[in-house]
C-alpha cells in the first residue's frame, strides 16, 4: 500500500459492483488474474456513457494501476489475458470482436442487460462500437451459436425490439432448446421469431417430454399460429 494512501474519503467516485457478483461469481473464481480483469473491466466501463461501455485489452493494460497489480499479483500481461479468458469462461463478462482500420480488436463488456443489448445492436449493425468498425463473426468451430447469430443466420436482421427478446429468451431457455426450436422452425420452412418463441414457451409449460409420439405438435402449433394461411403469410 503507498505510503500516501491515508484511508477512503467520505465522498468520493466509486465503481459500483452487483450484490450477485459477491454471492454467486466471486465465490466461484479460483485466479487472482480472473478477479482483476473483472474489478478493472468494470472500473473503465463505468466511466464510459452510452454504447461505449467496453474496454480492450490494450486499454486496461495502460489504464492507471492496472498494468501493476496484475505484474505484482497475476503474472504480469499473460495474467490480464488469461482472466479476460476465464471471466468470459464463467460469463461474469461478455465480448465482441469488431474490424476496423488497425485490425481486429476484442471488446470486452460486463454481462448485464445493458451490454447484450449494445451487442445485439452492434451485431445488427445499428451502432459502431469503433469508428468505422464492423463486428466480426465468431468463427471458432466448437463453440454453441448464441441466439443472435442463429437469429441472423435463419431469419435476418436483428431490430432493437427483437434484440431485447432475444436476450430474454436466452436467459430464460437452455441454449439447446433455442437451437432446437429454431431447427425445428426452419425444417418447417416458418422462419419467424413469433413462432419460435411459442415453440419455447411451450416446452417450457408442457415439458418436451410430453410430446407424444405419432403426433406432429410443432406442426400443430404453425397451423394454430398461420390460421390455415401459411401459403400467404410470411412475418419477421
Amino acid at each position: 500500500m503507498s505510503e500516501d494512501f491515508n484511508g477512503f474519503a467520505g465522498i468520493a467516485k466509486a465503481t459500483t459492483l452487483p450484490n450477485l457478483f459477491f454471492a454467486a461469481v466471486l465465490p466461484e473464481m479460483d485466479r487472482p488474474e480472473q478477479l482483476l480483469a473483472f474489478l478493472w473491466v468494470s472500473r473503465i466501463t463505468q466511466d464510459r456513457r452510452g454504447d461505449e461501455r467496453f474496454a480492450s485489452e490494450a486499454e486496461i493494460w495502460a489504464f492507471p494501476g492496472a498494468a501493476r497489480s496484475f505484474e505484482r499479483l497475476a503474472n504480469g500481461r499473460e495474467g490480464l489475458t488469461a482472466g479476460l479468458a476465464a471471466c468470459l469462461a464463467s460469463r461474469a463478462l461478455v465480448s465482441v470482436t469488431v474490424m476496423g482500420e488497425a485490425g481486429e480488436e476484442q471488446l470486452f463488456f460486463v454481462n448485464n442487460p445493458s451490454s447484450r443489448r449494445t451487442i445485439a445492436r452492434a451485431r445488427s449493425g445499428q451502432v459502431e462500437l469503433r469508428p468505422a468498425a464492423v463486428v466480426v463473426r465468431d468463427r471458432s468451430p466448437d463453440e454453441r451459436p448464441n441466439i443472435f447469430r442463429l437469429y441472423e443466420e435463419h431469419i435476418g436482421t436483428i431490430t432493437p425490439m427483437v434484440g431485447d427478446r432475444l436476450i430474454e429468451a436466452e436467459e430464460r431457455y437452455p441454449a439447446d432448446w433455442v437451437e432446437d426450436a429454431f431447427r425445428e422452425a426452419a425444417e418447417l420452412n416458418t422462419r419467424n421469431w413469433r413462432y419460435i418463441e411459442r415453440i419455447l414457451q411451450r416446452w417450457a409449460e408442457e415439458g418436451r417430454e410430453h410430446e407424444t409420439a405419432g403426433r406432429d405438435p410443432l406442426e400443430d402449433d404453425r397451423q394454430r399460429y398461420l390460421g390455415g394461411f401459411e401459403h400467404v403469410v410470411r412475418f419477421r
